[in-house]
């Protein structure tokens, strides 16, 4: 890794516990970013742009859920928060760092992806793809052959900068959850609730081993795709070249439609493009069956290990 030096990008004050990955972002003085309860309105005036639960009007994007829940994020440097009085703080956390964090890091200059990732010597190994394909069960495995669990679900990119070899600097802030079915192939043990909501029974696992630092350089982006459990068709990974390449990443985008009204076209553009040159971009397709985990498991590893991918 070229001249990463393991800092975060930004420094949070808060007064919600956020989880053990976020703990290397706080400060209790002198932080670039304050997250306080607080008054919050209900809409925006001079609306630049909206979508189905967030309006982004100048500086300030506010988020609102139908059951009460609203963020406010203002200009890279503030959150404040309103809830119903019998929200559950780990309700609130989990709302906060899928959505409000990653709007304040837009507006700080970082692209949010959706992934989760392992890392080794301060490289990242990132996995994406839609809700239930087993990003963060394939990212529990992994963390026990030799690899360090690094973010789950979301992770913030840097621009490629010739300051850094134009690397992609990688960020991760989010402690691995995974419901039961997943701990279970992945051999991890669960413990304490995501959410206090009644039948959501999915929970924060310690992974076999965990990275320390929360910043790397992102060397692989691998989309899981499912393939059907015929006994002739085997996991397989596939080097993603030219237009897939940029298609996968900006796939990977989170919250699209608000990345796009934060960061002008252009510039937009050019990031998403400037990355795929740093960044090798893979397709991985195995049989989603529980009877051929391990061998879906023991291709990425060896992709990982070879760092080509086939």
């Amino acid at each position: 890794m070229t001249g990463w030096n393991g800092a975060v990008p930004f420094t949070v004050d808060t007064d919600l516990d956020l989880g053990h990955a976020a703990a290397p972002w706080i400060r209790a003085h002198g932080a670039d970013v304050t997250i306080r309860g607080g008054a919050v309105p209900h809409t925006l005036s001079e609306i630049k742009a909206e979508g189905p639960t967030w309006q982004c009007a100048g500086n300030r994007v506010l988020i609102a859920f139908p059951w009460g829940v609203r963020f406010l994020v203002e200009g890279g440097e503030r959150i404040r928060y309103t809830a119903p009085d019998d929200t559950a703080p780990l309700d609130l956390r989990l709302f906060l760092l899928g959505t409000a964090w990653p709007a304040l890091a837009l507006q700080r200059g970082l692209l949010p992806i959706h992934a989760s990732a392992v890392v080794c010597n301060d490289d990242v190994y990132a996995f994406t793809g839609p809700s239930g394909m087993g990003k963060s069960t394939l990212t529990a495995a992994i963390s026990a052959c030799g690899y360090d669990f690094f973010g789950d679900d979301v992770l913030l990119l840097a621009p490629p900068s010739p300051r850094f070899g134009d690397e992609v600097g990688c960020y991760a802030y989010q402690d691995l959850k995974l419901w039961e079915h997943g701990a279970a192939l992945a051999g991890v043990r669960r413990s304490g609730l995501v959410r206090e909501a009644v039948g959501y029974d999915k929970r924060y696992v310690e992974p076999p081993r965990r990275s320390q630092c929360p910043v790397g350089s992102l060397k692989s982006l691998y989309v899981l795709r499912r393939s059907l459990p015929r006994p002739e068709v085997h996991a397989a990974v596939e080097p993603l070249l030219g237009r897939l390449s940029i298609e996968t990443l900006y796939r990977a985008i989170l919250h699209k439609n608000l990345a796009k009204t934060l960061v002008p076209p252009p510039r937009f553009s050019k990031w998403v493009a400037a990355s795929v040159q740093s960044v090798d971009i893979y397709r991985f397709n195995r049989p989603m069956v529980d009877d051929r985990f391990d061998e879906g498991l023991r291709k990425i590893a060896e992709a990982l290990r070879g760092g080509e991918g086939v």
